[in-house]
């Protein structure tokens, strides 16, 4: 009778090495998947765009009043956003706008303004007018 326990207690662990084998390699073609599903995804976002050239600013004629208020007030001073009663900075305020120029520009050039839970997003042309009128003293013009 033990050579029958012996042979079952073979065949059962054969089985165990089979199924283990299954799901290892069942693991390694899932990770791979998922490797090429995140690589394949990586490509570069709006958000990924590097900011212009210092030198495409020179040239450049933005207005505060034109150009930077009108891309503020569609994107940032809305409701539960820069406005006042929210505790952020009221950018309905011109002289708010340009105090915090810098920070503007490091924020939209980085993409996290406006937040993506907001539903809204900046142009690439409208960064790059935040980025030169910026750069080029946040004036008020």
């Amino acid at each position: 009778m033990e050579p029958i326990c012996q042979n079952l207690k073979m065949k059962s662990s054969m089985k165990t090495q089979k199924i283990l084998t299954k799901q290892l390699i069942a693991g390694m073609v899932s990770f791979a998947f998922l490797s090429i599903v995140l690589i394949s995804c990586s490509s570069e976002s709006e958000d990924q765009v590097p900011a212009p050239s210092a030198n495409k600013c020179e040239d450049s004629n933005v207005s505060l009043v034109n150009d930077i208020i009108p891309i503020v007030e569609q994107n940032c001073a809305v409701a539960g956003c820069h406005v006042s009663g929210t505790g952020r900075v009221d950018f309905t305020v011109k002289t708010n706008i340009i105090s915090n120029a810098s920070q503007i520009r490091t924020n939209t050039q980085a993409g996290s303004m406006p937040p993506a839970s907001s539903g809204r997003s900046l142009t690439t042309a409208q960064k790059d007018e935040i980025f030169c009128w910026v750069t080029n003293g946040a004036k008020d013009n």
